[in-house]
């Protein structure tokens, strides 16, 4: 299992995802997002999950696309 550690520029643009998700009533995004974005400094988090979390917010940031369901 690898594992990475999510920067602080990471944690802080998931912020703003989970703030637009709550601003649209999707809470299900949101609450993931602002679990993923309070993690302590330098904790590690599995790849996939990462992954899985970068490949959504850039969805929304580029085509402003919110998945379907998390």
């Amino acid at each position: 299992m690898s594992t990475i550690a999510p920067t602080e520029h990471d944690k802080n643009e998931w912020v703003r995802f989970a703030q637009a998700a709550y601003s649209i009533g999707r809470n299900d995004i949101g609450t993931r997002y602002s679990v993923a974005a309070s993690l302590p400094r330098n904790a590690t988090i599995e790849t996939a999950r990462f992954d899985s979390l970068q490949e959504n917010y850039r969805a929304w940031l580029v085509f402003n696309e919110f998945p379907q369901e998390i």
